[in-house]
Formats: C-alpha cells, sequence, structure tokens
C-alpha cells in the first residue's frame, strides 16, 4: 500500500508551483477541486447525519423499547465517547496513510453500523454498535480538512473549509427536523437505513472522487508552500511536534468553546427558556432552526473574510469574546425573568458567534503545521476539543443547574469561556504565507518558515 510522503513514491514526477502549472495542468486542477467541493458537502453532509441521527429519533426509540432516560444518555454519550479517543489517531493515519482512503472505510463501516442498527434487539448490542459509530465515522473530518487544503491554495483554504462546515451545520438542523417526522410517520428505522446508505454510498464515492495528490489524477505534485516542524512519520515525534508550539492547545480550547457552548444551549438553554422567559414551545422550534442556520452563514461570511484579509487570530478573538458576552447574557437572562421576547432572540442567536471561526481555526492549523500534520492537528482539535467541549460543558452546566442552580451553571461556564478568551487576547496575528506566488517567492516563504521552526 502506497503511503507517506508522495514526492518519495513519485520521484520522477515534477514538484509544481501554481504558476509553474502549464494551461492543460491547471484546468486538469480546476476540475478536481471542483471534485473535491462536491464531495466535502456530501461528506460533511454524511458525516454529520451519522452523528446526529439517534438524537433526532431517541424519543422513538425509548417509547419502543422501553429504556429510561439514563439508558437514552448512554446511547448517545457512547458515540461522543469513542469519537473523543480515537480521534487523534485517525488524524495520524490521514495523515500517513493518506486521507482518502481512511475516511472512505470511516463512512462505509459507520454507515452500515447505521443501516444494521433496526436489527438490534437489546441495549447491549446497541451500545457496542454506538461504539463502532462512533469510532469510524471520527475517521472523517480529520481526512475531510486535510483533503480540502491539500488541493486548495492558502489563500482560499478558509473560503472553502467554510463552505463544508457550514454544510455540516445545517446538516444536523436538518437531521433533527426530518428524522424526527420520518420517524413519526415511517418508524425511525426507517430514517436509520436512509441515514446509513447515505453514509455507504458517499464513503464509497470518496475513494474515487477524493484522491489527495497530483500523481494519482495525472497531475504534478502541487506545492503550496507548507512547511511541517517535522519531517518524521512516527506517532509521537508529530504530536510531539504539534504541541511543541502554543497554537495547538490554544486551537483545542477554542474548540471546547465552539461545540461545547453548542451542546449546552441545544441540550440546556431551549429549555430553560420554556420556564424562565415563558417561551412558547412553537416559538421555540423556530428560535432553535433560526440559531442553527445561523451558524451557517457566520461561518460563510467569516471564512472568506480571514482569507481575503490574510488574518486568523483575530478572528478566533472575536469568536471567543463573542462567546463569552452570549453567555454572560444567558446569565442575566436567569435572573431577570420575562424580558421582551427579541431580547431573549437575540440574546440567544448569538451564543452561535464562536461558530465564526470554523473557517480560519482549521486554516490556522495548516498555516502553523502545514497540510503534512494538519491531519493529526485536526484530529487533536475534534477529540480533545470539539469532542472534550461537547462532553464537558453539559457536566458543568446538569451538574451545577442540579445543585446550586441555573445561574450559576451557567456563570461558572461564561467564567469558562472568559479565561479562554483572554489567553487568545494575549496572542499577535502571524503573518499567513502565500500560495499563489512565482516559484522563487514560494521557496523564499517556505525558508522562513523552516527557520521559524529552526528547521534550517
Amino acid at each position: 500500500m502506497l503511503h507517506g510522503d508522495p514526492t518519495e513514491i513519485w520521484k520522477e514526477v515534477p514538484v509544481k508551483s501554481f504558476f509553474d502549472l502549464s494551461v492543460s495542468e491547471r484546468s486538469r486542477l480546476a476540475r478536481q477541486q471542483k471534485l473535491v467541493m462536491v464531495w466535502s458537502v456530501l461528506a460533511s453532509f454524511s458525516y454529520a447525519l451519522i452523528w446526529y441521527w439517534l438524537p433526532a429519533t431517541d424519543s422513538f426509540i425509548q417509547a419502543q423499547y422501553g429504556f429510561s432516560p439514563f439508558q437514552v444518555g448512554i446511547l448517545i454519550s457512547t458515540f461522543g465517547g469513542a469519537f473523543i479517543v480515537t480521534n487523534f489517531m485517525w488524524g495520524h493515519l490521514n495523515d500517513v496513510y493518506w486521507p482518502y482512503r481512511v475516511v472512505t472505510v470511516g463512512l462505509i463501516v459507520a454507515g452500515a453500523s447505521t443501516f444494521i442498527y433496526p436489527l438490534l434487539t437489546g441495549f447491549t448490542q446497541m451500545i457496542l454498535i454506538r461504539v463502532i459509530e462512533g469510532v469510524f465515522n471520527g475517521a472523517a473530518w480529520s481526512g475531510l480538512v486535510k483533503t480540502i487544503q491539500l488541493w486548495f491554495p492558502i489563500e482560499k483554504r478558509s473560503r472553502n473549509l467554510g463552505i463544508m462546515i457550514a454544510v455540516y451545520s445545517w446538516a444536523i438542523s436538518v437531521d433533527l427536523a426530518v428524522g424526527g417526522i420520518v420517524s413519526a410517520s415511517y418508524g425511525w428505522e426507517y430514517w436509520a437505513r436512509v441515514v446509513g446508505i447515505v453514509g455507504i454510498v458517499v464513503g464509497a464515492f470518496t475513494f474515487f472522487a477524493a484522491k489527495p495528490y497530483g500523481p494519482l489524477v495525472g497531475l504534478p505534485h502541487i506545492d503550496w508552500g507548507d512547511v511541517a516542524p517535522t519531517k518524521k512519520t512516527s506517532f509521537l515525534a508529530r504530536s510531539s511536534a504539534l504541541f511543541r508550539y502554543r497554537w495547538m492547545i490554544l486551537a483545542i480550547l477554542s474548540g471546547v468553546v465552539v461545540i461545547g457552548g453548542a451542546n449546552v444551549i441545544s441540550g440546556f438553554w431551549f429549555s430553560d427558556l420554556i420556564t424562565m422567559q415563558s417561551l412558547p414551545p412553537s416559538q421555540l422550534e423556530l428560535l432553535a432552526t433560526s440559531w442553527g442556520v445561523a451558524q451557517g452563514i457566520l461561518i460563510l461570511i467569516f471564512g472568506p473574510l480571514s482569507d481575503r484579509m490574510k488574518r486568523r487570530v483575530i478572528f478566533v478573538k472575536i469568536g471567543m469574546l463573542g462567546g463569552f458576552l452570549s453567555f454572560l447574557g444567558i446569565v442575566l437572562l436567569t435572573v431577570i425573568h420575562n424580558v421582551n421576547i427579541a431580547i431573549v432572540w437575540f440574546v440567544t442567536i448569538s451564543t452561535g458567534i464562536p461558530f465564526l471561526i470554523a473557517g480560519p481555526i482549521f486554516a490556522l492549523l495548516a498555516d502553523r503545521y502545514g497540510v503534512q500534520l494538519v491531519g493529526m492537528a485536526s484530529g487533536y482539535f475534534e477529540g480533545f476539543g470539539t469532542g472534550g467541549g461537547a462532553f464537558l460543558f453539559p457536566l458543568i452546566v446538569g451538574g451545577l443547574a442540579s445543585v446550586s442552580g441555573s445561574t450559576t451553571a451557567w456563570g461558572v461556564l461564561a467564567a469558562i469561556v472568559f479565561v479562554i478568551a483572554i489567553a487568545w487576547m494575549f496572542q499577535r496575528e502571524y503573518t499567513v504565507g502565500r500560495s499563489l506566488v512565482d516559484a522563487s517567492t514560494l521557496k523564499v516563504e517556505k525558508e522562513m518558515k523552516e527557520k521559524e521552526f529552526e528547521m534550517s
């Protein structure tokens, strides 16, 4: 099996900058880029469907099998737990064994696991299959992030990553809305099979559409100017290189805020609004949908803006500060009841502000660690950052709310987000590299990055 550095495998194939490509090569590259974008949209959509199909149908499963709320919670959280503890491994495999293979296996196995779920008859069986779902669905994300950045120049990465992540965000809303409707009309088993088939089909499509390197599609090696802090391929050496610099820790902390915050808003805040602000359930459904749509819009706006301004850090600062202020607003709403409905909407929608970092933060990981290590970096970000936030924030809010009340719970959460925001405020903006320059300029910029990593 071919793996590792493609320039070592195909030594006879030339390495070219974008400006060295011939007219026909540029045309071929443009077609491949379009294919990769179509694939990334389908793959991120499938990835989200597999992750959230059970939360969308859990009430129907609970009623059919007589599960307790605790058992349903275990079914949901088992997926996340398996995802967290294996994501960094998948990131490494995506870097070394190439993402199109890893993502293909991940989506097909996760899709097949979802498809057979209706055939299961016991709680233990369901737990086992949820573990398999979580482990293999986790293979997809770091491969998605890496593949897009392999095919696109630095100047367009945040924008294209933003498109993929916005689709992921909206797919969650589709899963929750359509999954419930389909389950009510035809049974939850029908929706599980639909989601499973989507995963299998998109997984198979991945193998043919998401080839990661030029020689696999009749192109030369394309040099976008990426430099990694290490050329070693071992898991420990690469992990050490990632955590040698502050950006990995900071990125993980920002991921905790984004997905951890989203989980507690959807899991606790919407239900709190019914009791604290007397919000009718019908309006709550509209608010929840608007909240999800707004996240995708923010991602689509700030991804291209990050590329255009050649800035990453400032947008993460805005996202983290906005997250703190929105959670502070929630704390106030737990104290002041029956306020104007427009204020409730404004505060709730604003909790999605951290999502604007989606494009910039993954582009930052490639800026700092190169496409060579961005798979593993994304794996750590997803596992410890977004996965860790999805695990910790609900525990904090749920645990403190039952003991000390909602105001204390949300206050502690706001304080945590404040500390993370402050950590980002002290970070200076760095110079974002360029891909769309002539070969000599590209060489100079790569030498500067190597000097920064003390590799020269």
